[in-house]
């Protein structure tokens, strides 16, 4: 599992591609896009996939969202920015909580091996850190919303036009020959790539 997360985690760009290329409405993803952000900005590595699927659940009867582009959203937490993003948190919430963790010994406590090591390390790390790191967390999450949202709306929005055919001027085509214009729609149809072509290119 965790050479799979290393996998996707290493590749951004992909990410975005799959993200890009999905067959919804630009809100439906750009709404996937935000609530995995918020998902992803909480030390809840490990289980994050499981908390979508529960929003999903209990959503479902309310509005819809996009939960492919949830689950890829939440990939802004993954094994290389683990250790930075707690750390960010904790020292955050040791504003208002007490606190005196040292980044070696967050970086100590997130090595684990396999499924038990990762629960024993998540419950040691939730006695020991986690109130000052939920606190940071949870005051990070709703700015990273606040910038998923219209940020990828937007890029939805610019895959899709971009990789729609562009429309020709009427009045000239309408003085192009019969074989003329049917050379200039093979030649159209040859350099206009669909939304998946655009995307493969960023």
């Amino acid at each position: 599992m965790w050479r799979k997360v290393l996998k996707l985690s290493s590749s951004p760009r992909s990410l975005l591609r799959s993200v890009l290329a999905l067959d919804d409405a630009p809100h439906s993803i750009a709404l996937g896009v935000a609530i995995g952000i918020f998902v992803g900005l909480t030390p809840t590595v490990g289980i994050q996939t499981a908390i979508i699927l529960g929003i999903v659940f209990l959503t479902r009867r309310f509005f819809y969202f996009n939960t492919s582009a949830a689950m890829a959203a939440t990939y802004v937490s993954n094994p290389f920015t683990m250790l930075p993003l707690y750390y960010f948190w904790y020292q955050l919430g040791t504003w208002f909580v007490p606190g005196s963790m040292t980044v070696a010994e967050l970086r100590a406590a997130l090595q684990f091996d396999g499924l038990s090591g990762w629960w024993s390390s998540m419950c040691a790390l939730g006695i020991e850190v986690g109130g000052p790191m939920f606190i940071g967390a949870l005051l990070t999450a709703p700015i990273g919303v606040l910038i998923a949202y219209p940020v990828s709306y937007f890029l939805v929005k610019w895959a899709r036009r971009t990789g729609q055919p562009a429309t020709g001027d009427a009045g000239s085509t309408d003085r192009i020959d019969t074989s003329h214009r049917q050379s200039s729609k093979s030649d159209s149809a040859v350099l206009r790539s669909p939304i998946t072509q655009r995307v493969q290119n960023l």
